[in-house]
């Protein structure tokens, strides 16, 4: 099995992983194991699309600044959502384990996470438009859809989000990553099919 199908297969089974834990979140941090059981997996789903991704920019070529910018971009969304899902997952868990009910210090730890998730959401959308941008270049059917659906996916979210129309919410953030999820799946296969070999022979 090649470099692409590796990255592809691990990119799809990402994709659902984050799907199926999303739809698993507890809604407080009362439900202590679950919430880390959770939000432990979603770090390590996270680690495994910036495998996938190292690999499809070193395919686009990491000689070309956007694809170079796309994958800086996409560590720092790495980064981004997991310090946000440290703090909802093991901080907040761990404060209620202990019976530490101060306002405050929940509000920081909350407020923390909020800005943790909407960094990741848009170093992520960046890291996807950029690359977009890049296989917009390809020929065929494919490339052309994945690079429109990955800027209407990098786009729309921010949008939604900057204007206060969505926020990073348990709701919010359902959608927003359901939205980023089904780009990394596409991607995925993307690459599993062989099609990203071709097109950019």
């Amino acid at each position: 099995m090649n470099g692409d199908r590796i990255a592809g297969g691990v990119l799809v089974l990402a994709a659902l992983g984050i799907v199926v834990m999303m739809g698993h979140h507890p809604s407080s941090s009362h439900a202590v194991a679950l919430g880390r059981f959770v939000h432990g997996a979603l770090i390590a789903l996270i680690g495994a699309t910036l495998f996938g991704f190292v690999h499809l920019a070193r395919g686009i070529g990491l000689d070309r600044p956007l694809a170079l910018a796309g994958l800086v971009a996409y560590a720092i969304g790495a980064f981004g959502g997991i310090g946000a899902g440290t703090i909802n997952g093991f901080v907040m868990t761990g404060l209620y384990e202990h019976g530490i009910t101060n306002r405050e210090l929940r509000l920081f730890a909350w407020e923390a996470n909020q800005a943790l998730a909407q960094l990741g959401v848009a170093a992520s959308g960046a890291a996807f438009l950029l690359w977009s941008i890049e296989i917009c270049r390809y020929p065929g059917w494919a490339a052309r859809g994945l690079a429109t659906l990955g800027i209407l996916g990098a786009v729309v979210p921010l949008v939604f989000l900057w204007s206060g129309l969505l926020s990073m919410n348990l709701s919010g953030a359902i959608l927003v990553y359901g939205a980023h999820a089904a780009w990394i799946a596409l991607a995925g296969l993307y690459l599993w099919s062989g099609r990203f070999a071709a097109d950019r022979a």
